[in-house]
């Protein structure tokens, strides 16, 4: 145990038996990109204690905004982050490491890694199917983000409660599962919600 007394805002340690009073540090966290963690301490009248905090690196209040954005956007859902791409760095062949889930912006989409693996020129996300799949607008299932239905893969294909625009008409994917159909096609498990007039607003509810 050490003993120590406060010297202006820190500890200075003493023998024990020389008034001082035990000393009790914190574990220091890990700090995230942009980040770092700064200690402080406090008389509490039996023990002077350490406590840490995390603060932006020297740097604008803007920088450490978008920062923060940063590290919280890997926990947003894929229909969520297709609405805030910028989030997201460009995909890059040089030697990254990427983690399944990890989402990168390539081409003017968003995708989403399907496995591990250290990147390299040739395996752009258009080029290894087995690696990468596009987010597809209207993958949320909130029915208020409307994308133009594509043909997805068995990777990135839409959920129940997905919508598009296909053909001049709303689509609202009724599949408890990976739905993969065209819609308007025989058994394609898409519900035909009436005619899109090309603007924002959805069409009228039945």
């Amino acid at each position: 145990m050490l003993y120590g007394i406060m010297v202006g805002d820190r500890p200075a340690i003493v023998g024990e038996g020389e008034g001082g009073k035990p000393v009790v540090e914190a574990a220091k966290p890990e700090a995230p990109e942009g980040y770092e963690a700064v200690d402080s301490w406090a008389d509490n009248g039996t023990e002077l204690r350490q406590s840490w905090a995390l603060q932006p690196v020297e740097g604008s209040a803007a920088e450490a905004a978008v920062a923060l954005a940063k590290m919280q956007a890997a926990e947003l859902s894929d229909g969520d982050a297709v609405k805030v791409p910028a989030l997201y760095d460009e995909w890059s062949g040089d030697g990254v490491e990427y983690k399944k889930g990890d989402r990168r912006r390539f081409q003017g989409t968003l995708v989403k890694c399907l496995q591990d693996h250290t990147s390299q020129p040739d395996w752009a996300p258009n080029a290894a199917p087995s690696l990468w799949a596009v987010i597809l607008p209207g993958q949320d299932g909130s029915g208020v983000t409307v994308g133009i239905w594509e043909q997805p893969g068995p990777d990135n294909a839409y959920q129940l409660g997905d919508q598009v625009i296909h053909n001049g008409h709303l689509w609202e994917s009724d599949f408890d599962g990976d739905n993969v159909w065209e819609p308007g096609q025989v058994g394609s498990h898409w519900v035909d919600k009436g005619e899109w007039d090309g603007g924002t607003s959805l069409p009228a509810a039945e």
